[in-house]
């Protein structure tokens, strides 16, 4: 992933500039808000930081959910989760069970494959707590001196923001996010897939199968 500066922004150049509207370009807002408002002591970009941030964690997980159940998920499971990190990510354990272990499988696979990008594992918990913890930001009241008047809240609020954003951030620039979907592996993925989901193997005897395994189906593309 390129990663483009968001120090020295000014508001007109985050809201009209470098415009991306999945989970990057929202971090990337975030960050811009956060540092801007480090230099200002702006509690509004703060706020306006903090909601970025958590948008960037929903785009996250709802992107998590469509590689993890493919066609599965249907308009009206779309509509009960749409906006809500908690539904989403229930929604993935749901449909996709084992969809932390295929992300697993899938990364040792893609390692054994030359030119394969670095996949992302995210952990859906932390993403959940960050997204609990930001939140905290958006939906708040209280006396002035106790919020946004207060150094204590404003400095507690910024190391907050910027835990989430920096975890997301660094994330998205060491990689990719994708699974291998087990309906559309070749039969000896498949099948070595079948059984390290029911833990017949580790991952280190998916890697020693899958060595095996990769010289064939290579020639069996080209021909």
């Amino acid at each position: 992933m390129h990663t483009p500066d968001f120090t020295n922004r000014e508001p007109v150049d985050i809201i009209k500039e470098r415009l991306f509207f999945d989970s990057a370009g929202f971090v990337y807002r975030g960050l811009s808000w956060l540092e801007y408002a480090k230099r200002t002591g702006s509690a509004i970009t703060l706020q306006y930081a903090a909601l970025e941030t958590r948008q960037a964690i929903e785009q996250v997980l709802f992107e998590e959910l469509v590689m993890s159940v493919g066609g599965q998920l249907d308009r009206k499971e779309y509509e009960k989760c749409k906006g809500s990190s908690t539904r989403l990510a229930k929604i993935i354990r749901k449909l996709s069970p084992d969809y932390q272990r295929l992300v697993a499988f899938t990364q040792t696979i893609s390692s054994l494959i030359p030119g394969s990008p670095t996949l992302i594992e995210w952990d859906h918990k932390t993403l959940l707590r960050y997204w609990g913890s930001v939140s905290t930001y958006l939906h708040w009241a209280g006396e002035a001196k106790e919020t946004f008047e207060s150094p204590q809240w404003f400095i507690t609020g910024l190391e907050t923001v910027q835990n989430a954003a920096t975890y997301l951030w660094e994330k998205l620039k060491g990689g990719y996010s994708g699974v291998m979907l087990p309906e559309k592996m070749q039969p000896e993925i498949q099948q070595i897939w079948e059984n390290f989901k029911s833990d017949k193997i580790d991952l280190e005897s998916v890697r020693g199968r899958a060595l095996i395994a990769l010289p064939v189906l290579s020639m069996r593309t080209r021909t």
